[in-house]
């Protein structure tokens, strides 16, 4: 065999055809300006800081997405895109904001808690007073046991969560090890990493390995709408975390309605940070009922239920037909502002635009900016735009061939150091050669396996090149990630340049290349 490839490979260059595929150019004089302008008049920070300290939480439909809609619009203006847009999809749902929360703990001594409500779950019925109940439901005999025992109650509804010190950084980048075992993959796993396939879990609320997690005799919406029905006051629930921290969301079922109705329907629940909440189980455990005082209060908008998407154009020249996308997504959860899920993504976007337009840089390609709504919800405002856009493999639309690639930026503060492939092969050899600028900064690792739970799925479930970057995890899952410590000082500034600039570099050779990506074959 290898003799036949030689002599092949030998036969076509005496013929005057290629023996070797061309090699992908960079141009390395054009990336040396791209590297002085974002390392040295670089504005990362300064977009980062207005949408976490100023526009603060943006969750989607609430008045704070609404702010940062039209303040992303007119950034993209100021930029001088074209066709800048705030483009509808939906329906979304109502609108959701917390406006006030007081928690205390009045008895046996006091201290005011750390806790915040879930999203789209009513407020109190004002302040609240009474004693947290231990209630424990994990089959339906359970409901029979507390009925018509409730009414008035703030129910503590969880176990405890183990909070011990900590021994290990919450802060980490790649080793080199790890970078080298996602290279040395060979099978993507469908929206998987090392091999093993995540999906939505709905209980747990985050993506979880498949299999991984036994359904509950008795769903957590299910035990909800016994509480509503029983009249309980508020539920307590002990939130993920540790050392302050609250990983929170939505209350149960709450990414399936949105609706207004749907929002009445629950009832207050609240995350408290796991070490507070653990001492109010540990004193109603002992017989000592902790004496509590709850105010919440959460607006509720129905003005406009659907979402929205950001759109600007950084117009091309010979191939302007064609696209090259890059985006992030603006919404957030609302516990925090937002800042490394996903401001840091939206700004190395945006600062990357500003590179080239401060270069004076004409694409060949049309360069198009999406900073998406409702991805905490689903990736919902991208797969959207996809479907209204460019349909799918079986219902294309006359745009569908138009896309060459969507690069996406979401997975917190880190510093890129290379590409998920997306099961596609083809594109290998064009990111080896993008990246070759970058090795000083460790940009060097390409794995083929898939990432998920981001604003590519839409694009690649469709049959459309999409790609995101591997970034060093920092504290993401430790500390920031859907919590209430997703703020400004968590950013790593140096980080972000880099990305930036290794965006803009990316984005420029994408627009300037003859041909359009290569697509994965689907059979």
């Amino acid at each position: 065999m290898k003799r036949t490839l030689m002599h092949f490979g030998i036969t076509a260059a005496l013929l005057g055809g290629p023996a070797v595929e061309a090699q992908e150019p960079v141009h390395w004089d054009v990336v040396a300006r791209i590297r002085e302008e974002g390392f040295q008049r670089s504005q990362v920070m300064s977009l980062a800081w207005y949408m976490t300290d100023v526009l603060g939480p943006r969750l989607t439909g609430s008045p704070g997405m609404r702010r940062a809609e039209r303040w992303a619009k007119t950034t993209m203006d100021s930029l001088g895109l074209s066709n800048t847009t705030i483009e509808p999809f939906g329906p979304h749902g109502v609108g959701w904001t917390n406006e006030y929360t007081s928690l205390h703990l009045l008895a046996p001594s006091y201290q005011p808690l750390i806790g915040y409500p879930q999203a789209f779950t009513p407020g109190t019925a004002g302040r609240v007073t009474g004693s947290g109940q231990i209630v424990t439901i994990r089959t339906a005999a359970d409901l029979d046991r507390y009925r018509g025992k409730l009414r008035g109650a703030i129910v503590l509804a969880t176990p405890p969560v183990a909070a011990p010190s900590r021994f290990t950084a919450d802060a980490e980048r790649w080793s080199a090890d790890s970078l080298s075992q996602m290279e040395r993959a060979t099978i993507a796993a469908r929206y998987g990493i090392d091999g093993v396939e995540y999906a939505w879990d709905s209980v747990q609320k985050t993506f979880s390995p498949v299999g991984s997690q036994a359904r509950p005799a008795v769903s957590p919406e299910a035990i909800l709408a016994f509480f509503k029905a029983e009249g309980v006051a508020a539920v307590l629930e002990a939130g993920a975390g540790g050392d302050g921290t609250v990983f929170l969301v939505g209350r149960a079922g709450s990414r399936q309605d949105r609706s207004h109705a749907g929002v009445l329907r629950s009832l207050p629940v609240i995350s408290l940070a796991a070490e507070h909440y653990n001492r109010l189980y540990r004193l109603a455990e002992r017989g000592i009922p902790p004496r509590l005082e709850l105010e919440v209060r959460n607006q509720l908008d129905t003005t406009e239920t659907r979402g929205f998407n950001i759109l600007g154009d950084l117009p091309g020249t010979d191939l302007a037909d064609q696209l090259v996308m890059v985006g992030g997504h603006l919404d957030s959860w609302h516990a925090a502002t937002g800042a490394t899920d996903n401001a840091a993504g939206c700004a190395v976007v945006l600062e990357a635009i500003r590179i080239l337009r401060a270069l004076g840089i004409r694409p060949r390609r049309t360069i198009r900016v999406g900073l998406w709504s409702y991805e905490e919800g689903g990736v919902v405002g991208s797969r959207s735009y996809v479907a209204n856009h460019f349909g799918d493999q079986s219902r294309k639309t006359t745009s569908y061939d138009k896309l060459s690639v969507y690069l996406n930026v979401d997975n917190g503060t880190g510093q890129f150091r290379g590409v998920y492939l997306q099961g596609n092969e083809r594109v290998r050899p064009i990111f080896a050669e993008w990246m070759k600028p970058f090795a000083d900064l460790g940009m060097s690792t390409l794995t083929i396996n898939n990432t998920y739970g981001v604003d590519i799925i839409g694009f690649d479930v469709a049959g459309l090149p999409a790609f995101q970057f591997i970034q060093d995890p920092i504290a993401y899952e430790t500390r920031t990630h859907h919590s209430n410590m997703d703020v400004y000082d968590k950013l790593v500034p140096e980080d972000l340049r880099r990305n930036a600039v290794i965006l803009a570099s990316f984005l420029y050779h994408a627009a300037m290349r003859d041909d359009p990506f290569p697509r994965e074959s689907h059979r």
